[in-house]
């Protein structure tokens, strides 16, 4: 009877240890890791939502990252625009506007062929300028940001501006429709966290994410007008360089009376695509505006998504530490209730 009485009582202190050791070392893997829950299988409908949560994170935080690196891209897009828009424009005593007025003065004199040679030169750096880049991409290259995309053909006074190997002042059909194309309709997209879609071919619909291809031509221009002169605002400026480098140059008189009077005409022209380009600077800030905007609102999204992911699957530390402190002390005083236990159950099986 003594004996019988004594396997159950070691039976019952038994599994009461084992839980005992069970609870402790779950406390104690809850403390380690952190975590309310280390697989699926431990909370069905908190680790389902945390999938959920952790997709639309990593989504959210991939969009952010793509529209960090599209909002610098515009940075030093803008900043590029702004130095041109200077070098064009009458803010500078030596802007092409300001050649361009000397040029228009008959008291220029000998001064004609160098003040040509300093719109040359201003047209040059321009498309340098353009030509910048940001990474290993080259900013205003479009779609096609690994290629330069300005570049001269041909040297001295019969060089040609390319934009992506199309001359930009041309008027030849395909050309001409290939340039088109590429400042109207070519496409760079991103993802800046617009609900991107497919259409039911596999196509992305355009509304759905951002075109962030920077096209050169859209705001030097290209083609030509009804009188057969250049639109691109370098080619004027280059144009008008070179028939100030064909005056005298001692007296300064214009070569002919036809380049005096195409100076003129392209004068005004020039102030035209001047001041085209400056609205072009401004449309730009604006959505320069708009994605500094948006990436704030992801950051927002992103923090909002951090804080119910974590309350999902973290535990409050404060819990933690108080929930393995009570199972320590409970394995504790198991082991010390077991050796009691044994010690009697073991001088009652040996008194039998």
């Amino acid at each position: 009877m003594i004996r019988s009485t004594t396997n159950g009582t070691l039976k019952t202190y038994r599994y009461n240890l084992q839980r005992s050791s069970y609870t402790k070392n779950k406390a104690q893997e809850t403390l380690q890791t952190q975590r309310k829950f280390n697989s699926f299988a431990e909370d069905p409908a908190a680790a389902a939502k945390a999938f959920q949560l952790r997709r639309s994170l990593l989504r959210t935080n991939s969009q952010y990252d793509v529209g960090d690196s599209v909002k610098h891209k515009y940075e030093v897009a803008w900043n590029t625009l702004e130095s041109v828009v200077q070098d064009v424009n009458n803010r500078k005593s030596d802007s092409a506007f300001a050649m361009i007025l000397q040029g228009k003065s008959d008291t220029i004199g000998s001064g004609a062929v160098a003040l040509g040679q300093s719109m040359r030169t201003l047209a040059t750096g321009i498309v340098q300028s353009m030509n910048c880049r940001y990474g290993e991409n080259f900013v205003f290259a479009g779609a096609d940001g690994l290629n330069v995309p300005f570049e001269w053909q041909g040297e001295g006074d019969d060089r040609k501006l390319c934009y992506r190997g199309i001359p930009v002042d041309t008027d030849d059909a395909d050309q001409l429709k290939a340039l088109e194309y590429m400042a109207k309709n070519e496409r760079k997209n991103a993802d800046l966290g617009f609900g991107m879609q497919e259409d039911e071919k596999g196509n992305v619909i355009s509304s759905s994410v951002a075109n962030v291809g920077l096209q050169g031509i859209t705001y030097l221009g290209y083609g030509k007008d009804a009188d057969g002169d250049p639109k691109n605002i370098v080619s004027i400026a280059d144009r008008l360089g070179t028939l100030l480098r064909r005056c005298d140059t001692n007296s300064g008189d214009w070569a002919s009376a036809a380049d005096k009077e195409e100076f003129s005409r392209l004068a005004k022209k020039f102030e035209d695509a001047a001041s085209e380009l400056t609205d072009k600077h401004t449309e730009m800030d604006t959505q320069a505006a708009f994605i500094k905007s948006n990436q704030d609102q992801l950051k927002a999204n992103t923090d909002t998504l951090q804080e119910q992911f974590l309350g999902i699957e973290d535990v409050d530390l404060a819990d933690a530490i108080t929930s393995f402190s009570w199972a320590q002390y409970c394995y504790n005083v198991s082991i010390k209730v077991g050796n009691s236990i044994l010690s009697q159950s073991l001088m009652d099986y040996i008194n039998t």
